[in-house]
């Protein structure tokens, strides 16, 4: 009988059509067998189905035999298939939206997350401010702008900007058409803005998209007027990044506001991506390829900030389609997910001239806000002083937002994605940092001297290239310069009748040379930071890194602080980076729980690899079908999800994995994992029954159940295995669990209190470190015996979400890591979390971090290579002294003029 076929998904496309009319076709050759047709086509019964499949486009050879075999007329269809098959017009509006977020107009398009819009409209209606938190790049503004304004009756989106207090009367003015400077002058006190709400919409919803900007652009004084009208507003809505969540904390104004009226934005689901990429397709008559949408959805699914990725991505795709068909080859052409947004910018970076170029790396710095313990975002300039032909080039390539006054980039995913926009933020940040900074104090300058640049802050903005400048700095420093020489002249008089009176008055002699000591003191720390620096600098872009070297020991020798020591220790670690990871793998390589493997996804496939890093091995050790959970810790026992469930393989013999046991045929959550080598034990958190795992040795898993009531959050189990911690929603506890032989039993009735993020064991079983992103704050306590808990330390860690722990072999060291930077303290005194070191602003993504004895500490791991991260200062100096570097003489004056040499080694 002939086989029986999927129904179509579409047959309103051309796709869809063409597939159909080819069923039909064999339908009036009376229906035969694919079997039957594969002998008169000579091709293969699955590749001749595939053709009347719907899901992709077939060749034009396949598609003639098989309607040759249907006894169809042959030079019809291979006119059919050459329209469907023509290269587009590549200047066609894509249904995508690419790096802009979606807006109110694009609400037809917006698809994927309805369920989230559903309950961010029932929250606003119920709420009077309701804040919305997500990762960049998560669709929070999407969200705002295509799925909750069209359901709105009244309102108004904007965003804060550097002046707030000036955009809420630009914004009224326009919805009311009153003069906005009359407004201004209103709203100088912020409950206006509640009563001007009132006055002319009583049902209007202020929408404020990227709140973030008042904590980034904004001064104190604006920050806190903002806040205050918005607290008093009637009905609100903010949009902000989920790690500033920590510095909304910082207004209790705020807090209580939001208090129980928060939405977060996650990753979007499978079947979210999939109508995200398919509906905006199909609503222009288009389809997508099934092998498209399932490589796709493999690429991003589960990353927080895939949206514009994808977008973007499709759009690229778009242009590179047959007909009305997006195919995987047209995705592969743009370059992926990865690649897509990083080659269209090169490629208009590339057409420009050399003095465009030049031009267009201080456009893009520009629209870099540097972050301060978070990651670099967006930030919106003036176009005064900004070349029009050139910010016209970039935002015609959408990689640049311009209005009648502003320029802004996209997206922030560019800054990820465009490896050489963050080599240039990392070629010299503290620069762009001073620039910032100019920027913003010449457009708040209006003509008063106490406002002009002094000392240290003169004397870096001295050093910027003044071709970079705009006409408004330019101005700023060269008022400040001549102030400068004003004042230093002045200096100069009264030092000399200061002269005249220290003979008379000894006492005011011994003064002066103490306020003199203190002067000296504060001028070498600032010239050692510059050096420091410097030699920082120098070790990234060299391959040479000798000089780095030097100058770095002279700094730290000249002033021997906090900041000399970090960048001594992060010109140690350029210095001995190893690069063997040069074209190993084209994933991020992730540190595996548990063993000394790492680990990347294979995506063209369901698989992972898993390398043996320490070694150097540049193949990997092990490929295993499925996605990695843990890792015993002697490399022998992995836990994996495959298609047949979450199992325990033994790894022993790396060529032929072997299944030990079963753990669960359904998919359950792996939380946690305890990596004692004569066993594995996964926690597992399914909806209700949070479950404990443990090998029985006998080829069967043991299931232990958590008692207790209220859902649970979070769990972890100690690496030993017996110390299980719980965390559950509401009452804002961690329970303390304990093995006893195959008995789970509670550990006394003590908690630890507090609501916590994340936990984590050290590997002798002894602290437990509980992480609160809201607060920016780690909390380490002593759990050697889990019935009495001892509060051993506490320390600041970065207001964000995705943070890394990772402890040294002894536990006396942590190190708390970014995707750019890295924190190491000591814990071997209670209450003393000594900051050993600081490693900032890395030049390419940390995948992952680790502790190998072998490189003395710590490492991070990039894309291509190994950092160790040595954290023992006068270790490494003694070290780096072997070599005998020592600055000349000349260079000695050109970093460090007017301070006497000392001894470096």
């Amino acid at each position: 009988m002939p086989r029986t076929e999927r129904p179509l998904d579409s047959v309103d496309s051309e796709l869809g059509g063409f597939a159909a009319d080819l069923r039909k076709l064999r339908d009036k050759a009376g229906k035969p067998s694919y079997r039957a047709l594969a002998s008169r086509a000579h091709y293969s019964a699955a590749t001749l189905s595939d053709a009347a499949g719907g899901k992709k486009l077939p060749s034009l050879a396949v598609t003639l035999a098989y309607v040759k075999a249907c006894d169809g007329d042959v030079r019809e269809w291979e006119q059919r298939w050459r329209a469907i098959a023509a290269p587009p017009d590549p200047t066609g509006e894509a249904p995508y939206v690419g790096l802009k977020a979606f807006q109110k107009e694009d609400a037809d398009r917006f698809f994927g997350r309805e369920k989230l819009t559903a309950k961010l409209v029932e929250l606003t209606s119920a709420r009077p401010f309701v804040g919305v938190f997500g990762a960049s790049g998560s669709g929070k503004s999407s969200l705002l702008r295509a799925g909750l304004l069209p359901r709105l009756t009244n309102s108004l989106i904007f965003t804060p900007g550097v002046q707030p207090l000036d955009e809420c009367a630009v914004r009224l003015a326009q919805l009311t058409g009153h003069s906005a400077v009359v407004l201004r002058a209103e709203l100088a006190d912020p409950l206006a803005l509640g009563l001007l709400v009132r006055q002319y919409y009583e049902d209007l919803v202020l929408v404020i998209d990227q709140f973030e900007e008042v904590f980034t652009v904004c001064g104190p004084e604006q920050r806190d007027w903002f806040v205050q009208a918005l607290v008093n507003a009637p009905h609100v809505v903010i949009g902000v990044r989920a790690d500033f969540f920590g510095h909304i904390g910082r207004h209790p104004e705020l807090v209580e506001a939001l208090d129980g009226a928060q939405l977060l934005v996650g990753p979007m689901s499978t079947d979210e991506l999939r109508r995200a990429i398919t509906e905006p397709a199909q609503h222009v008559g288009a389809a997508v390829e099934t092998a498209l949408v399932t490589r796709l959805v493999a690429d991003v699914a589960g990353q927080p900030a895939a949206l514009p990725l994808v977008q973007h991505a499709l759009v690229e795709t778009w242009h590179r389609r047959r007909g009305m068909t997006l195919s995987l080859v047209g995705y592969e052409e743009a370059g992926g997910v990865e690649h897509a947004i990083a080659r269209t910018a090169e490629v208009v970076y590339d057409q420009l001239t050399e003095d465009q170029r030049h031009t267009a790396r201080m456009i893009f710095l520009r629209l870099i806000a540097l972050g301060e313990g978070t990651e670099d975002t967006k930030r919106r300039t003036t176009r005064d002083g900004l070349d029009a032909e050139v910010l016209e080039h970039l935002a015609n390539a959408r990689l640049v937002t311009v209005t009648e006054q502003h320029a802004e980039l996209t997206h922030e995913a560019l800054i990820r994605s465009w490896p050489r926009l963050r080599d240039w933020i990392a070629e010299d940040r503290e620069a762009l940092r001073v620039h910032h900074q100019l920027t913003e104090a010449a457009a708040g300058w209006d003509g008063d001297r106490d406002l002009l640049y002094k000392g240290v802050r003169l004397a870096q903005a001295g050093e910027l290239d003044p071709a970079s400048l705009t006409e408004p700095e330019r101005a700023f420093l060269t008022a400040s310069q001549a102030d400068g020489r004003r004042r230093a002249r002045r200096a100069k008089i009264v030092v000399s009748a200061l002269s005249v009176l220290v003979l008379l008055l000894a006492g005011t002699v011994v003064f002066a040379m103490d306020k003199a000591r203190e002067v000296s003191r504060q001028r070498d720390l600032a010239v050692a930071g510059v050096a420091a620096a410097d030699a920082r600098r120098l070790a990234l872009l060299s391959t040479d890194t000798g000089e780095a070297i030097r100058l770095a020991l002279a700094a730290y020798r000249v002033a021997p602080d906090n900041t000399t020591r970090d960048h001594l220790l992060s010109v140690d670690a350029s210095a001995r980076r190893d690069r063997f990871l040069q074209g190993v793998s084209f994933s991020p390589l992730l540190k595996t729980r548990g063993g000394r493997f790492f680990m990347d996804s294979d995506r063209m496939v369901f698989a992972t690899n898993l390398w043996d890093l320490r070694n150097r091995e540049v193949v990997p050790r092990l490929r295993l079908t499925g996605r990695v959970e843990a890792v015993s810790d002697d490399d022998r026992r992995v836990v994996a999800t495959t298609e047949e469930g979450v199992v325990l393989l033994d790894t022993s013999d790396p060529a032929q994995p072997r299944k030990l046991a079963l753990i669960s045929s359904t998919p359950i959550h792996v939380t946690a994992d305890s990596t004692l080598s004569r066993f594995v034990g996964v926690v597992s958190i399914r909806p209700g029954v949070p479950t404990v795992w443990t090998y029985d040795g006998s080829g069967g898993m043991r299931a232990t159940e958590v008692p207790g009531e209220g859902q649970v959050k979070d769990m972890r189990l100690s690496p030993d295995g017996r110390t299980l911690v719980v965390q559950r929603f509401g009452p804002g506890v961690v329970e303390l669990w304990r093995f006893d032989g195959e008995t789970l039993r509670r550990a006394g009735e003590n908690t630890i209190p507090g609501l916590w993020d994340d936990s984590y064991f050290s590997p002798d079983n002894r602290f437990l470190l509980l992480i609160d992103t809201a607060t920016g704050t780690a909390r380490v306590w002593d759990v050697a015996d889990p019935a009495q808990p001892v509060d051993w330390a506490e320390f600041p860690v970065p207001p964000r979400t995705g943070l890394t722990v990772t402890f040294a072999q002894d536990s006396s060291q942590v190190l708390i890591g970014t995707d750019r930077s890295a924190h190491v303290r000591s814990l071997k005194n209670r209450h003393e979390p000594v900051s050993l070191a600081a490693f900032e602003n890395f030049p390419q993504d940390v995948s992952a971090f680790d502790y190998w004895p072998a490189k003395e500490g710590f490492v991070a791991v990039t894309a291509d290579a190994v950092w160790p991260l040595r954290t023992d200062v006068e270790k490494v100096a003694k070290a780096l002294c072997l070599g005998g570097p020592q600055l000349s003489d000349e260079d000695w004056a050109k970093h460090f003029p007017d301070i006497e040499r000392v001894p470096v080694c």
